[in-house]
């Protein structure tokens, strides 16, 4: 009898070692694909942090305004300047791509930005090539009446709620994912408009 007991007893044990064994590997496992899925979302986050169309930026902007009946000459953009600038010289500066692009017939540019020194040379230049006065501003600051398109370069962290303000166009180029939209005809994109989309065509 008390071989039996002592029998019974072992296997006991086994049955709860090798069920000890067997949860270890799936909670290992489980571990493992949760990391995994992890990784994924985490990527994922970091891709919608790009823009595929900013060397594009100035076309789809004359299309925005065109729906907002607005012109190029009433366009009075507030740049904020980004939170990610590049890491080394050789990288390309996305914030001046896009001053390149919108410079063209600008009548009105103020910068919210943290590195106003930078933007020293670009507005020297702006002056002396076609008269306009471009203001710099520290990030932050009470949203001017003048202004009536903001273009936010910011990467990180969520869309302002500061900046949803009636008549006043708010397009994050980062904070939300431009969507590739395909018709039949044009290859559109919905671009992210304060709380809105506006598709833009053939681009």
């Amino acid at each position: 009898m008390e071989r039996w007991e002592r029998g019974g007893k072992e296997s006991s044990n086994q049955k709860k070692s090798w069920l000890g064994r067997i949860l270890a590997i799936l909670q290992g496992k489980w571990h493992k694909i949760s990391q995994e899925q992890f990784d994924y979302w985490e990527d994922e986050e970091d891709n919608s942090r790009e823009n595929p169309y900013l060397h594009k930026l100035r076309r789809i902007l004359e299309q925005v305004l065109s729906q907002y009946q607005m012109s190029y000459r009433e366009f009075h953009p507030l740049l904020v300047d980004t939170d990610t600038p590049p890491e080394s010289l050789l990288d390309e500066d996305q914030v001046e791509v896009v001053l390149e692009q919108i410079s063209e017939d600008l009548n009105f540019l103020r910068i919210a930005t943290d590195r106003p020194a930078y933007f020293s040379e670009y507005i020297q230049r702006m002056y002396e090539d076609s008269g306009l006065v471009v203001q710099t501003e520290p990030k932050g600051q009470v949203l001017s009446e003048d202004v009536n398109v903001i273009l936010d370069m910011e990467q990180q962290g969520n869309c302002p709620v500061r900046y949803m303000r009636e008549h006043t166009l708010y397009i994050p180029v980062y904070k939300r994912k431009w969507n590739r939209v395909e018709t039949l005809e044009n290859l559109d994109i919905s671009i992210p408009i304060g709380y809105n989309t506006v598709i833009v065509k053939g681009v």
